[in-house]
């Protein structure tokens, strides 16, 4: 395989690159294979260019972790919402009691009750473990929401060079290269 020039392996990082953060489910090998190169030179570029880093934070989007979130919230309110209310009953109620007829033959005799007349044990409202649960994702939520993380800076980055490349093909090159240096100094 020949050496490229500098340039057009800038061009063959830029294609691998964009291929490697855009579509997870592509090998290395793959990726390799479509841009025309080794895999030892992608694995190279992967490790000495930050792109691991680059592809976890797309990955672990606010989007991302917001859904995940609303849905963990979702179960567990579910979870409180349809289970069965249990009753604090005491235990002698609950367990049969050993009794004679009058010709001397035990039997078991179950007390009678109703167990609304007892307090409700577990009910459909959180206990203090669920309440704190629900607490921890409600405030992870709230922060997620309001915050801006490296994975949404990259997202804006990646939908404004994409605008600005049909206007001005040259100046989105040169921003490109300036906002992966910037993203590197978010990463460290």
């Amino acid at each position: 395989m020949a050496r490229n020039t500098k340039e057009e392996q800038k061009r063959l990082q830029e294609i691998a690159e964009r291929l490697y953060l855009a579509d997870e489910s592509l090998t290395q090998k793959e990726i390799a294979e479509k841009v025309g190169i080794t895999e030892k030179t992608l694995g190279k570029w992967i490790n000495d260019l930050g792109w691991s880093e680059k592809r976890k934070s797309l990955l672990v989007t606010k989007k991302n972790q917001l859904i995940v979130l609303y849905n963990q919230l979702e179960q567990i309110n579910e979870e409180i919402r349809t289970r069965k209310i249990v009753y604090d009953v005491p235990q002698w109620l609950l367990k049969p009691t050993k009794l004679k007829d009058e010709d001397g033959a035990e039997y078991l005799h179950y007390h009678e009750y109703n167990e609304t007349d007892y307090p409700v044990k577990i009910g459909n409202t959180p206990t203090s473990k669920e309440a704190d649960i629900i607490s921890k994702i409600t405030s992870s939520i709230k922060k997620l929401e309001t915050e801006t993380n490296t994975g949404e800076i990259i997202e804006t980055g990646i939908a404004f060079i994409n605008f600005i490349k049909p206007h001005d093909l040259e100046f989105a090159k040169k921003f490109q290269g300036y906002y992966d240096s910037f993203i590197q100094t978010k990463l460290k």
